[in-house]
């Protein structure tokens, strides 16, 4: 098939390169425009224009994707599909089905549960057991076409929404190539999503990272996961903010007030209260420092114990 291919950030990469190694031409890649990242604020290539350059694929890169200049461009071009997988901008209807097979989009989990822009953080923070990715057709509303094929897999304790969004990358590119044939050779059902079951997630805001230490210690635990890379889960120490990337949930019998450190873990941590259980907090980063092990921090903070933690 000659495919248009819609992407951005390196979750796509994989599912760009799999569908070109199938034997598929990629008539060209549609990335969002190059930003200043890091702390240098460079202007790097996107993931999916570094790969598609790699490749000798065109690349475009429209500000807007409604724009006429892309639009003209675009509507010139004869692809068989638009498969679509984290683009990052809403594709308008002369785009999606101009296609013969019209427009697919790689959605990370699986719909109708967590519809939106961050489904991997949200299946985390929501301590789901399972997630995946699913191949819809677009519709006018946001990730509410019909079905064509899902994929599912375990998220483990172990997990958080940086190695979730690595294996669900791989989950989707292992599967690219059999939905591109299913596609191809008309053979699949199409499966409409029940509204009723649906779930939707927003865009994150920093504010989303603030720990109500109130909270059962599991649903802490599952914040400190599923809010990595951005905006981390985070809480003050001193009036100072204290940022929270990795903890354990732990069993107490002792009752203390929530936030408050109540021990020690040497080599490891220092022990906090919440309003069910208690955390071992065993990776942080202090305002103005980089990050490190809590038990470096507990170095540096020796009258750490009793305080708590807002």
């Amino acid at each position: 098939m000659n495919i248009v291919f819609f992407g951005t950030p390196e979750f796509a990469v994989l599912s760009l390169k799999a569908a070109a190694a199938a034997g598929h031409s990629i008539i060209c890649a549609v990335s969002q425009p190059d930003r200043p990242s890091g702390r240098k604020q460079e202007v790097l290539p996107t993931p999916v224009k570094k790969a598609a350059m790699e490749l000798s694929i065109p690349v475009y890169q429209p500000e807007k994707v409604k724009s006429p200049e892309f639009m003209d461009a675009y509507l010139k071009l004869k692809p068989d599909l638009n498969l679509i997988a984290a683009y990052g901008q809403i594709i308008p209807e002369e785009i999606i089905y101009h296609p013969k097979f019209h427009s697919i989009n790689i959605h990370a989990s699986i719909l109708p549960r967590w519809r939106g822009a961050a489904p991997i953080n949200a299946a985390i923070l929501a301590g789901d057991r399972e997630t995946g990715v699913t191949y819809q057709f677009i519709d006018k509303r946001l990730d509410c076409g019909d079905i064509l094929h899902a994929e599912k897999m375990e998220i483990t304790d172990e997990d958080d929404s940086v190695t979730l969004y690595s294996k669900l990358s791989k989950l989707a590119a292992d599967s690219v190539p059999r939905v591109l044939k299913m596609v191809e050779s008309g053979v699949y059902t199409r499966i409409k999503q029940d509204d009723s079951t649906a779930t939707v997630v927003k865009t994150l805001k920093k504010e989303d990272g603030k720990i109500d230490f109130t909270r059962s210690n599991r649903d802490i635990f599952n914040m400190v996961r599923g809010l990595l890379p951005w905006p981390v889960a985070y809480c003050t120490l001193d009036g100072a903010t204290l940022k929270i990337f990795r903890a354990e949930c732990v069993d107490t019998a002792e009752v203390h007030a929530p936030g408050t450190v109540y021990g020690i873990e040497k080599g490891s941590g220092f022990f906090v209260a919440s309003g069910k259980g208690g955390l071992l907090i065993k990776e942080v980063q202090a305002e103005g420092k980089k990050r490190m092990p809590a038990s470096d921090f507990i170095a540096g903070h020796h009258d750490i114990m009793g305080k708590v933690l807002g």
